[in-house]
């Protein structure tokens, strides 16, 4: 047996679940069960299991039961959303339920450490999605067919690699790689170091993994890094939802543990910070603020897009942004961060205007710039140029600028601007001590990943 193979044969024992944590599961996914089928009714036509506990995929510290209400199809979109509030939240009595959201509410409590998820999809035929849970009980049935016992345990190696390097679940926080998306992949190569194999050969962008021929599948209208094919609807990408970042990691985790096979890949560790990272705290900008309550995936979804959107702004004013990333509390707290070339920019600036053969845009040029320039030129290109004193030559007054009179153009989310406006704080790496989630997204940015470099 090679190396590799003694580390998966140890990490298969080590991750299998014991009889006695499948006994414990199971009871309490069965009486969960029972009790929202008290509900079964005309417009409530079935209560199935879903997810890894249904089949067979569960990791032991990291487990759902997911209870899926089949709805008929007949009852309207409302009524769908409001019976699965009510059904979940009277089910779950008692278990302190709450709310979560993604295209739909769902119900979710936590009982005896186990997360329980009571979602409604409709019962359809098929390819007859009405919303986006429907495919998730074909998705169960699919896999319980066709994944054998060996091939579950498995799916257990691949999912605890991809969260020791971060990049397990397909939540907006992480934008990696679901645990269908694993289960699809071993279907596809048969075992975890069949799939690192792949994974490690991957040499072009829009590679496509697909467990079973595609059918009415087109290429140019699937952009990702990966392009999955969900088996049971040859329409659907499930690459779509996995980050470019995340699917680089991927790959040269599964190089390394090739190179230097160990049991470690298995285990989560955290990030190398940079011996040098002291001297990198001048040069981080971060914004903090509160926000109104909302469910992780929108609160997550306004985060990036935001930090997005602030880091174009930055380097549209030559702040040139390294890294950036967001953080939140999923409570009330969030911080965006980012790491700058440098916090300040020179006095002056150089605008590029046209070749003067371009009499139009020469002149059009020359009199938007003439008066503010405090030289103007010919270059050995013969384009016209100008020198342009700068408004603002500090990032952390640029920020505060677009945190306040220009908040309305900088592309933040909308749903976030109010929150920002009432509570935000500006401030640098060096100037403040650092703690509580902003630490976290700080260490983030000054941090390299310990299973990949």
């Amino acid at each position: 047996m090679t190396n590799i193979g003694k580390i998966i044969s140890q990490a298969i024992r080590q991750f299998q679940p014991a009889a006695e944590d499948v006994e414990e599961l199971t009871k309490i996914a069965t009486e969960i069960k029972g009790l929202v089928s008290h509900y079964l009714s005309p417009k409530i036509t079935n209560v199935v299991f879903g997810g890894s506990f249904a089949k067979g995929t569960w990791l032991k510290d990291d487990v759902d039961i997911d209870i899926f209400i089949k709805i008929d199809r007949r009852v309207p979109d409302r009524e769908f959303e409001l019976l699965g509030k009510q059904i979940g939240l009277q089910s779950l009595k008692g278990r302190k339920p709450y709310l979560r959201y993604s295209d739909h509410p769902y119900v979710e409590a936590l009982i005896d450490g186990y997360r329980i998820n009571i979602v409604p999809c409709y019962d359809v035929v098929k390819g007859k999605w009405l919303s986006a849970a429907d495919r998730s009980p074909f998705h169960t049935d699919y896999v319980r067919k066709n994944l054998n016992n060996d091939q579950r345990n498995h799916v257990r190696l691949l999912k605890k690699f991809l969260k020791s390097i971060g990049i397990y679940g397909a939540d907006i926080a992480t934008e990696g790689f679901s645990g269908y998306v694993a289960e699809i992949m071993i279907l596809k190569y048969g075992t975890f170091e069949s799939v690192v194999q792949a994974i490690s050969k991957i040499g072009a962008e829009n590679t496509l993994i697909s467990a079973s021929k595609p059918v009415e599948f087109n290429q140019p209208n699937f952009q990702s890094q990966l392009i999955i094919i969900d088996p049971i609807d040859h329409r659907r990408n499930l690459g779509r939802a996995i980050s470019p970042e995340s699917v680089g990691k991927f790959i040269l985790a599964a190089r390394r543990f090739l190179a230097e096979p160990s049991f470690d890949f298995f285990i989560k560790k955290g990030k190398k910070i940079s011996r040098n990272y002291g001297s990198l705290y001048p040069n981080l900008l971060i914004v903090e603020f509160q926000y109104k309550m909302r469910s992780p995936d929108v609160i997550w979804g306004q985060l990036k897009r935001s930090l997005n959107a602030i880091s174009r702004q930055l380097d549209l004013a030559n702040f040139k942004v390294i890294r950036s990333t967001s953080a939140t509390d999923e409570k009330k707290k969030a911080v965006l961060a980012f790491l700058l070339e440098s916090l300040t920019v020179p006095s002056y600036t150089q605008k590029n205007g046209p070749k003067i053969f371009m009499r139009r845009e020469t002149d059009n040029f020359i009199s938007r710039n003439y008066d503010k320039s405090l030289i103007m030129w010919i270059d050995s290109e013969m384009r016209v140029k100008g020198l342009v004193k700068r408004k603002i030559t500090n990032a952390k007054h640029y920020l505060k600028l677009l945190l306040t009179e220009r908040i309305e153009y900088t592309g933040i989310t909308k749903g976030l601007v109010g929150d920002i406006q009432k509570s935000f704080r500006i401030y640098t790496g060096d100037n403040e001590e650092l703690k509580g989630i902003a630490k976290n997204a700080i260490n983030d940015l000054v941090a390299s990943d310990q299973h990949i470099f």
